[in-house]
């Protein structure tokens, strides 16, 4: 299932990502299947974080909360919600996974290996 593959690469980047609290926060999402509805809450707060992260041009945290953002779309979507995120969401984990893996310097393979 795609929130297994989702907390492996969580899981991957844990000890890299600059901000971890926000990390583990969207992982105890993925972990806690009736909070999933309440991820549309989850993105608004990473979307606050990621235009913060873009006004001060910090590319990585850009890069971290663009990739944790689609993780709660595609989880308040896997709820079937009557006014879902776009339905193409989950497959932006992967693009953004890789994304974010090249700038904190972690093979691609290392993705692949998961999503594969």
């Amino acid at each position: 299932m795609i929130v297994d593959e989702i907390k492996s690469l969580l899981d991957l980047f844990e000890n890299e990502v600059p901000d971890r609290e926000s990390n583990r926060l969207v992982k105890m999402f993925c972990d806690d299947k009736s909070r999933w509805y309440k991820a549309h809450g989850l993105h608004s707060t990473l979307r606050d974080r990621s235009l913060k992260a873009i006004k001060q041009g910090d590319k990585v945290k850009e890069s971290q909360y663009f990739f944790e953002e689609v993780i709660a779309k595609t989880l308040y979507n896997l709820t079937r919600s009557s006014a879902p995120f776009d339905p193409d969401s989950p497959y932006w984990v992967i693009k953004n996974a890789l994304v974010l893996a090249k700038i904190l310097d972690i093979p691609s393979e290392r993705v692949i290996e998961i999503v594969a």
